[in-house]
Order: C-alpha cells, then sequence, then structure tokens
C-alpha cells in the first residue's frame, strides 16, 4: 500500500483544528473523514482480491527488424469497477538479464476483461522473458493503493529470429560454401537404415515411415526419423569461446547478431542441398553439450531459439574440440563456427 501519507496528513490537521478550536463541525468533519476512509480501505483492499492479469503474445517468434506486441490480459472479477489499474512489466534479455520496466494504466467496470497493448521493435537478435512485475489498484478518490498479488514465476518467451530467415538468401559468408550441384555424401532410403527418432508427422514425410502402434497409443500420426548408419554425416560446430583480445560478443548485440546471422545462413544453405546436419555447441552457463538436429525449417528455428538462450563461455576457459564431442567411429564433414563469424570446413576422420 502506498500514499498512505494522504489521509494520515488530512485527519491529523482535521484533529488539530478541532482540538484547539473546539468546534462541532470539526469534529463532525473528523468522523466523516474517518467513515470514508475506512470504506475506501476496505474497498481497494477488496479489488485488490479479484483482480488478475496475465501476459499473452500473439506470436512467439518474430523476425529481427519487425515491430511486435506484447498484450497484457486484465480481469475484474468483483462487482465493483475498478477505477484505475496500474501494471506493470519486465522484460528481460538472456543472458544479460538487462530488465526494460513497461508501465500501461487501465480502468474495469465490474465483471469485465480488458487488455494493455505494449508495441516494441526488434533490433537484436535474442530472447525475451516477459513477466508481470507489478499490478496496483486504486480507490475511486485516489487516496489508497494496493499491491495485487502477481505471480511473478509467470513468465512468457520470444524469440526473435534472425532477418536471414525472411529472404532466405544466404550471407556473404555462407556464398560458395557449398558449390551449387554438390552430391550428398549420403543417401536417405529405407534399406539398412537406423531409427534415429520417433516424432509427429509433418506433411511430405512417407506413409511408409509410420509407426502404427504408436499412433494408436497416442492418437497422433508418429513417424520414423531414418539415418543411414553409413551415411556421412555434416556437423555443424558452433564455437562459443570468448576472445581474450577482443571484447566479449555475448555483450555487443551488433556482433551477436552477426553470429546468429551466420549460423541460421549456413543452415539454411544445408537445407537447401538436402542436407540434414546436426548443430552442436557448448553452453557456457552449465557446461553442458548441446545438440540439434536441422532437417526442416522448423527444426531449424527450434535450433536458433535453443542458441538464443546460450552464454558464451568465458576468457580463460577451455573450449572442447569437435572431436572430443564427436566418437572415433563417426564419419562426418564438419564445419566450425566462432563467434566473428568466421568458417572453417573440415573432414572428421
Amino acid at each position: 500500500m502506498v500514499k498512505r501519507w494522504k489521509p494520515i496528513v488530512l485527519l491529523l490537521a482535521t484533529f488539530l483544528l478541532a482540538v484547539s478550536l473546539k468546534n462541532d463541525f470539526l469534529y463532525f468533519l473528523l468522523g466523516f473523514e474517518l467513515m470514508v476512509d475506512l470504506a475506501l480501505f476496505c474497498q481497494v483492499n477488496w479489488l485488490a482480491g479479484k483482480v488478475t492479469a496475465r501476459v499473452q503474445l500473439p506470436q512467439p517468434l518474430v523476425l529481427r527488424g519487425e515491430n511486435f506486441q506484447i498484450r497484457a490480459e486484465l480481469a475484474n472479477d468483483s462487482r465493483l469497477p475498478v477505477p484505475q489499474l496500474m501494471l506493470r512489466l519486465a522484460v528481460r534479455a538472456y543472458p544479460e538479464r538487462e530488465e526494460l520496466l513497461l508501465k500501461g494504466k487501465l480502468m474495469l467496470d465490474g465483471r469485465e476483461r480488458g487488455s494493455l497493448c505494449f508495441q516494441l521493435d526488434s533490433t537484436h537478435c535474442g530472447c525475451l522473458e516477459i513477466r508481470p512485475n507489478q499490478l496496483v489498484v486504486t480507490d475511486f478518490l485516489g487516496v489508497f493503493q494496493r499491491r495485487c498479488r502477481v505471480d511473478s514465476r509467470e513468465k512468457s518467451l520470444l524469440f526473435i529470429l534472425p532477418e536471414v530467415l525472411r529472404s532466405k538468401q544466404p550471407l556473404a559468408e555462407a556464398q560458395g560454401l557449398f558449390p551449387e550441384g554438390e552430391e550428398d555424401n549420403g543417401t536417405q532410403g529405407t534399406e539398412a537404415m537406423d531409427v534415429s527418432e520417433i516424432r509427429s508427422y509433418r506433411e511430405g514425410d512417407s506413409l511408409k515411415q509410420v509407426h502404427w502402434k504408436l499412433t494408436a497409443r497416442l492418437n497422433e500420426l508418429m513417424v520414423r526419423e531414418m539415418t543411414d548408419p553409413t551415411e556421412k554425416l555434416t556437423w555443424l560446430y558452433l564455437k562459443l569461446q570468448e576472445s581474450p583480445q577482443g571484447p566479449r560478443v555475448r555483450s555487443d548485440p551488433d556482433a551477436w547478431d552477426h553470429f546468429v546471422e551466420t549460423v541460421a545462413s549456413v543452415s539454411a544453405a544445408l537445407l537447401n542441398l538436402e542436407k540434414r546436419h546436426m548443430v552442436v555447441w557448448m553452453d557456457g552457463r552449465d557446461s553442458t553439450v548441446v545438440r540439434h538436429s536441422v532437417s526442416d525449417e522448423t527444426s531449424l528455428q527450434e535450433m536458433l531459439c535453443s542458441l538464443l538462450r546460450a552464454d558464451t563461455i568465458p576468457q580463460g576457459a577451455r573450449s572442447p574440440a569437435l572431436k572430443e564431442i564427436l566418437s572415433d567411429e563417426t564419419k562426418a564433414s564438419c564445419i566450425e563456427i566462432d563467434l566473428q563469424g568466421n568458417l572453417v570446413r573440415g573432414e572428421m576422420p
């Protein structure tokens, strides 16, 4: 509760005048003020327990450069109107944890729903965590305010993906990396193949790969993702090692944008060649190895969303080589991308 000093100062002033002047009207005014303050206090406390707020994102994925809208849905479950609601949203970017506070005000009648819209622009690639930070209700006279209970654990994630996904044209760093007409080093068929995963059906999948037993159990069409054990895989290794000489890339939005755009461009170029590939990196937050299989545009977006939440390996810490992650039996074509966007193509024995 805030602004409690206003009614207290007014009551104190009326009390001192009534005592000093011994005026009956001032005593009546003092009692009237006490009754009004008590009524307003009860009203604002009642409304504070009847108001809820929820954050809704029209789209969880946007491309860099696009405007997007954050919508907060407010509900008044009481029969009394709410003279004023003030909502504050906290927007935090991964992994820097820099918070931006958005504020908005709204009036609601009894049993009414309303919304507050906040317009933002996606200047840089990243992941935004959006959550209600504070919800305040005010009485009719603006004397009392009360903070409503807000579930700060209720979070919404918004991913700002690279702009290259819009044009689907490779960046200069990826052009010429894969010559046109390059033959695939592996063939995908149905003979002598292993099941790498079972997933939901996607448009274009063959019905021969449907897993009928699991489909009947889950009441959803499931298919087997097949992999040839003799296929020469393509690995895309993201070396998230910060350079000891230069500034920290993860703290520089322009440098991070360049890195993510390069990764998206190379992965899209592999998809254009119909090359299913594996993207791997080590997350600097918990030193875990993250792997993503990219076979279509949906899995490409999922991989980028995971990358946008990752942190880089700090200066001085050791970054593992790809041969330490892959098994000795793995036969692979390797493409390494560092944080500066430099590309190195090689072969893994």
